[in-house]
């Protein structure tokens, strides 16, 4: 699995770009404030898809949790959408790429 930092692109710290890295789970989760990790999930027809976690090292509420606009990480110029809700403070909502999962 596949840890992505997140660089904040504006004042309000609300559009996100994230880095490559080869960052550990362990490592990511205690020295990055937001990443991204992927995950592969197979649908209801064996069909895998690759979907990204949003991790905060901060407790966020629900509304800040969704207040994010972050770039795909493959593909660059395409922003992920939200499909899922956070399943806790800390784990946050699980993203696809429009523009990849069309692919």
């Amino acid at each position: 699995m596949a840890n992505y930092p997140l660089i904040k692109m504006n004042t309000e710290g609300t559009l996100l770009r994230p880095q490559h890295s080869y960052y550990s789970d362990e490592y990511a989760t205690n020295w990055c404030d937001l990443f991204l990790a992927d995950c592969i999930l197979a649908d209801s027809k064996g069909k895998l898809h690759k979907y990204y976690r949003l991790h905060a090292k901060q407790d966020h509420t629900m509304e800040m949790a969704f207040g994010y606009d972050i770039h795909c990480p493959d593909c660059k110029s395409a922003m992920l959408k939200p499909i899922s809700a956070p399943i806790n403070y800390n784990e946050l909502g699980l993203y696809r790429c429009p523009v990849c999962d069309k692919k």
